[in-house]
């Protein structure tokens, strides 16, 4: 993993990986015109252990598929969105990036159909969720496939830097991706020097169901350990347990935090009644009402596309700011919001992405 407390040198590092990888283009064998870049693509197993296949693409590939909403923003952010030519049907729906709206729909993210992204003729697939029969029958197909999760915070940047190289836009994907680690960098040099005393137990959950927390191997962990907390899930080892309330009772949380889903907060949300409900409902939750974060108010609900996601600087800095107030009492994590959609994606901030927003 490259976040250690040597950040540059780590960093250094991977863009060593990234210049062997491939420094542009290629022509591929046999005197073909087609240009082709080979890079590695990130695995992530069930143990959280990360994991490495290199894999030869176009480049850069004139017609994309995207399986991902994730990925799909990448894309946007890196500027090369129109060789999209279809979004899976959950990014679809969603609706931004706003050019997932007028491209095709290939159906789910985890098993697409086949025989439409065929007939689409694409260069290239990118993927965050896709089953392997699915993508097995995409490579017997002759068609490229390619792994981005684009919500896995341990290596987000790397396949910034990869999607860079493939989309021959290597410049822009090293700016967005240094501006990420500027943040988080930021983040761990402030709580870096914490004792484990000093540090808030943390339960964080997901907003597909109660009590499906994350653990090592999950996006979230990073995040709470780069905060100068304790995830109370790590002792489980596994990145996506589930648990019960007598065990989160006893654990006994300093912060509680939990996802809330699209129905609830982002670009089209104007107000917080239903956010107020859900979090009054979480407090009063039989294992979470007499936690320690209850009595002291320490509860937050927040987008999961600002955290375990290409935007998750910005989330960062709201889940230090409740962990550590004082450490991190002059930034502002909805300006660092708006600066990166600014930068990056060309869109003015507007919506809900958090509560309480202070």
């Amino acid at each position: 993993m490259i976040w250690g407390k040597k950040w540059l040198p780590a960093t250094v590092a991977v863009l060593l990986v990234v210049a062997i990888l491939g420094s542009g283009c290629t022509s591929s064998q046999g005197g073909s015109s087609r240009q082709e870049v080979t890079v590695k693509e990130q695995l992530i197993n069930p143990d959280g252990q990360i994991e490495e296949r290199e894999v030869t693409v176009p480049c850069p590939p004139g017609r994309v598929v995207v399986l991902g909403a994730y990925p799909a923003e990448i894309v946007k952010a890196l500027g090369v969105e129109k060789a999209v030519i279809a979004v899976d049907e959950s990014t679809k729906k969603n609706g931004w990036p706003e050019y997932v709206l007028g491209v095709e729909d290939a159906g789910s993210s985890f098993t697409p159909s086949v025989e439409k992204i065929i007939a689409l003729k694409p260069d290239l697939v990118i993927e965050a969720f896709l089953k392997s029969p699915q993508r097995d029958q995409l490579l017997n197909a002759g068609i490229p496939v390619l792994k981005i999760y684009g919500y896995k915070t341990e290596i987000l940047t790397r396949e910034i830097r990869t999607l860079g190289l493939v989309f021959n836009c290597q410049e822009r994907a090293n700016a967005f991706a240094a501006y990420i680690e500027k943040q988080w960098r930021t983040v761990r040099e402030r709580t870096e020097e914490l004792g484990s005393g000093q540090k808030p137990k943390v339960y964080w959950e997901y907003s597909y169901g109660d009590w499906k927390t994350g653990g090592p191997g999950s996006g979230l962990q990073p995040l709470i350990e780069w905060a100068g907390g304790i995830n109370i899930a790590a002792e489980l080892g596994v990145a996506n347990p589930v648990v019960n309330p007598e065990w989160v009772a006893a654990k006994n949380p300093d912060v509680i935090i939990k996802y809330v889903g699209r129905e609830l907060s982002g670009w089209t949300v104007k107000d917080t009644e239903k956010l107020e409900e859900l979090r009054r409902q979480l407090m009063s939750r039989p294992g979470l009402k007499n936690t320690n974060a209850v009595k002291h108010g320490r509860v937050y609900l927040i987008s999961d596309l600002i955290t375990c996601a290409p935007r998750g600087a910005a989330g960062e800095y709201y889940v230090a700011k409740w962990l550590h107030p004082e450490l991190f009492k002059d930034i502002d994590p909805e300006a660092v919001h708006r600066e990166m959609l600014k930068k990056f994606y060309g869109e003015e901030l507007k919506g809900v992405w958090v509560y309480p927003s202070k």
